[in-house]
């Protein structure tokens, strides 16, 4: 059988920040895409497990291969089993290519994996484009679909695979585990031994440069240590609450494997990276008995780091960290439960700045602690005083599945049922909520541009970018968003 797995288009995904126009409002930068890991993993695995198969893989999103681009892709193609990945953002683009499947090969068998069956199982469930949906992490799943299909067997008792009628004995007897989200309410997969997983094969996507101008180069390959996230921030939704540490060596082995390939720089993706100082140290141990030498940063906490294990990673090609800081107020940090303070914060980013480490500070704007014009700017105050490298601030959205979501519903700023109403009949033109309690989400968005302004357009940060610009990617990436924040600066004049 032909199998296929594949990551949608991004042409109608939900509208989270829109501009005075109602179309989306870009976050500042163009900060690049990244590859689909996840799908990755789960058809290499199968791959590995199965046998008789041919198997294929499509990023339409780094392809840059559009709706229309695809279906001559799969005419010619014309797979009989077609895992598609998702997000709930991304659920129009989603159902678009489970339909276009199903009229070039009405008889294949499609799945949708990702993360929206994980948060709406019993939504995802109904879709009538899917004939099945797992719900979790898909290698085992969907490796052990594809073989009860080669049979013509039953499948829905596979762990986590679900179709509409096998669902059903769970909607009012929710089944319980710790390791998910409490609301998910039917038994998930899962790998207990992430170890025993299969390097993902690039060789699927070695063709595609995976372009951002956070990196050295315009071609980058990122890398999971871990998987889950033990904390309770009340605005995420990653759906694994275990956390699952891989072993260091089998990870550098997956970097060696890389490096074979011809990458060099690499991103760890992790929900967590440094779950705590020992995770660091005992990573830059496991580089230094191998004597490996490659570029890496990652995504991490503040409050997990310390200038020791900051000093030994810098030693071992540590380049930048990605810092989830959110806000810059005590009271802020508090009500997002980030398990940290604001001295916490600068002391990390004092020690990056001292030991040439580059920051980027991720941050919030539009959260219940923000109650007047003054609040945000006291929080981008706290921003520039960071000084950090790059700085992503996001509007708060209020997504489903998390605390702050329920927050708002219980004050009525949000339906509850509105996510699940959509999920289960998804039209493009979806716009996600805001916490507009004090400030409007026009204001917000007014507060947002300004905050990119006073933040990228200073004189110093401008004159230590331009020497900082290692690409015309980079260059051209900022210069255009400098230009979108100055055209949307003279419409909000």
């Amino acid at each position: 059988m032909k199998i296929l797995l594949i990551n949608p288009p991004a042409e109608n995904t939900v509208i989270e920040n829109p501009n005075e126009e109602g179309e989306e409002f870009l976050e500042g930068d163009d900060f690049g895409d990244f590859p689909p890991l996840g799908a990755l993993y789960v058809l290499t695995h199968c791959e590995k497990h199965t046998t008789g198969h041919e198997f294929f893989f499509l990023d339409c999103v780094g392809e840059r291969i559009s709706h229309k681009r695809l279906r001559p892709i799969l005419e010619e193609m014309r797979p009989d089993i077609v895992g598609v990945t998702s997000f709930t953002i991304s659920l129009v683009d989603v159902c678009m290519v489970a339909d276009l499947v199903r009229d070039i090969n009405p008889q294949a068998h499609i799945c949708l994996g990702g993360h929206h069956p994980i948060a709406y199982p019993f939504a995802a469930a109904q879709l009538p484009q899917f004939d099945s949906i797992i719900v979790g992490e898909g290698e085992l799943a969907f490796t052990d679909l594809v073989k009860a299909l080669e049979k013509g067997e039953d499948f829905t008792a596979i762990r986590g695979v679900y179709t509409d009628e096998s669902i059903q004995k769970y909607v009012n007897n929710p089944h319980k585990d710790k390791r998910f989200l409490a609301r998910i309410g039917v038994p998930s997969a899962y790998v207990e031994e992430i170890d025993s997983i299969p390097f993902p094969d690039r060789r699927y996507l070695r063709h595609i440069k995976y372009q951002n101008i956070l990196g050295v180069t315009s071609d980058l390959a990122t890398i999971l240590s871990s998987r889950g996230c033990p904390y309770k921030c009340t605005f995420c939704d990653v759906p694994i609450k275990s956390y699952r540490q891989r072993d260091d060596d089998a990870v550098l082995d997956e970097v060696e494997e890389c490096l074979a390939l011809g990458y060099t720089e690499f991103r760890f993706y992790d929900d967590l990276f440094n779950i705590n100082e020992k995770k660091i140290l005992s990573f830059c141990d496991a580089i230094e008995r191998r004597g490996l030498k490659f570029t890496w940063d990652f995504r991490g906490r503040v409050n997990a780091v310390t200038r020791e294990s900051l000093i030994r990673a810098k030693k071992v090609g540590l380049r930048m960290i990605a810092f989830g800081v959110e806000t810059g107020s005590d009271e802020g940090l508090a009500h997002l439960r980030k398990a940290t303070t604001t001295t916490k914060v600068k002391n990390a980013f004092r020690w990056c700045r001292e030991l040439g480490i580059l920051t980027v500070a991720d941050f919030i704007i539009g959260l219940p602690t923000e109650k007047t014009p003054i609040d945000v700017k006291r929080n981008i105050d706290f921003l520039i005083k960071l000084d950090p490298d790059y700085a992503q601030l996001s509007i708060l959205t209020l997504y489903p599945n998390t605390e702050i979501f329920d927050q708002a519903v219980a004050k009525g700023l949000a339906k509850a049922e509105r996510w699940q109403e959509w999920a289960l009949d998804p039209k493009p033109g979806f716009v996600v909520d805001h916490w507009e309690e004090h400030l409007s989400h026009a204001e917000i968005v007014k507060l947002q541009k300004s905050a990119y302004r006073r933040f990228y357009f200073r004189p110093k940060y401008l004159l230590r970018s331009a020497m900082k610009t290692r690409s015309l990617y980079e260059f051209s990436a900022k210069a255009g968003g400098a230009l979108k924040l100055m055209r949307t600066n003279k419409r909000s004049a």
